[in-house]
């Protein structure tokens, strides 16, 4: 079977799907670049004193001076406190979002995952570095008298 289409013409059909594809180019990038901009997820409602959770005592308010973070212990499970002002104390479960590696407080100003270099913001837990995207969960505490409670 030959083509009927005299030689250097092409058929409409194909120069309009070019054009097309061609003009929706443009939209599709601005599309993708938008979705890369979007806001982070937002840190999980923190439970307060008030609710089912049990508080535990986790440090001496001296273990934990303004400005530094600590590793602690509850049920088995690991926490990242961070202690921002002399009046709050904030806690995180120590999970990294990103595949579940265990966070780190490490040397480094941002908690850190040693699995795949994922950092997170000790003042919020937001990820802010590496592969993780959501924040780290959060967890009400409080400074009472001398120690530092976290409620689980």
């Amino acid at each position: 079977m030959t083509d009927s289409t005299p030689a250097g013409i092409r058929p409409a059909l194909s120069t309009t799907s070019r054009r097309r594809v061609l003009a929706a180019a443009p939209v599709a990038g601005a599309a993708a670049a938008l979705a890369a901009c979007s806001a982070p997820a937002e840190p999980q409602a923190v439970p307060t004193a008030g609710t089912e959770a049990e508080p535990h005592v986790v440090a001496a308010v001296s273990d934990l001076p303004r400005g530094s973070k600590l590793s602690v212990e509850i049920d088995g499970r690991n926490y990242l406190l961070f202690r921002p002002s002399e009046t709050d104390v904030l806690a995180y479960r120590a999970l990294c979002t990103h595949q579940g590696c265990q966070v780190m407080v490490g040397e480094a100003e941002a908690f850190q995952c040693p699995c795949h270099n994922s950092e997170f913001s000790p003042e919020d837990g937001a990820a802010i570095a590496g592969p993780a995207d959501d924040p780290l969960e959060r967890f009400a505490a409080e400074i009472d008298g001398d120690d530092v409670v976290v409620f689980v």
